[in-house]
C-alpha cells in the first residue's frame, strides 16, 4: 500500500512582472522592418504592435542607431507596442544601455505618445548624452531617413 502525502506540494513563488501590459514607444532599430539582433527578435516576439505614433522632440543619428532628444517644436515618429512577455523590459533596458553604461546614453521615461486614437502613456528611451557632434534627422523619422535597404527586412 502506497503512502499518500498529506502536506501540500510546495510551490515556487514567481513574482509577476510589473511591466507586462505596459506600452513602449520605439523610434529606431526596434521598429518593424529593421534587421538587428537577438534583442530585436525578442522584442517583436514578446510584444504586440498597437499603432504608429509621435512624441515631441528631435531625432539624431548616432551612427547605426538614432537618439531622441526632448525639447523643441519637432515630432519624432515611431511605433507603439504593448509588452506581453515577462522580462522583456529588462531585455530592452540592456539593449538601450539603461543602467549598464557608465555613464548611460539613455534613460527610460513615461511620456505621452500621440496616436490616431489620441494620446497614450508609454515608456520612451530618451538620449541623455551630448548631441553636438550628432547629425539631426530632418522630419524625425528614422525609417524614412534610413537609406540602406540591406539593413532593412
Amino acid at each position: 500500500m502506497a503512502l499518500i502525502p498529506t502536506d501540500p506540494i510546495p510551490r515556487l513563488h514567481v513574482p509577476a512582472d510589473p511591466f507586462v501590459g505596459d506600452r513602449v514607444f520605439v523610434y529606431g532599430t526596434l521598429r518593424r522592418g529593421f534587421i538587428n539582433n537577438e534583442a530585436t527578435i525578442a522584442f517583436r516576439d514578446g510584444a504586440r504592435f498597437l499603432s504608429m505614433g509621435t512624441v515631441p522632440g528631435a531625432l539624431y543619428s548616432v551612427g547605426w542607431y538614432p537618439a531622441l532628444i526632448e525639447g523643441g517644436a519637432g515630432r519624432v515618429t515611431g511605433e507603439l507596442w504593448e509588452l506581453a512577455t515577462p522580462g522583456l523590459m529588462a531585455v530592452l533596458d540592456e539593449y538601450e544601455g539603461v543602467g549598464c553604461d557608465n555613464p548611460p546614453e539613455y534613460t527610460r521615461e513615461r511620456r505621452h505618445v500621440q496616436t490616431e486614437a489620441g494620446p497614450v502613456e508609454a515608456w520612451v528611451y530618451i538620449y541623455i548624452d551630448e548631441v553636438e557632434p550628432l547629425q539631426l534627422i530632418p522630419g524625425g523619422d528614422w525609417a524614412a531617413a534610413f537609406n540602406d535597404p540591406a539593413e532593412r527586412i
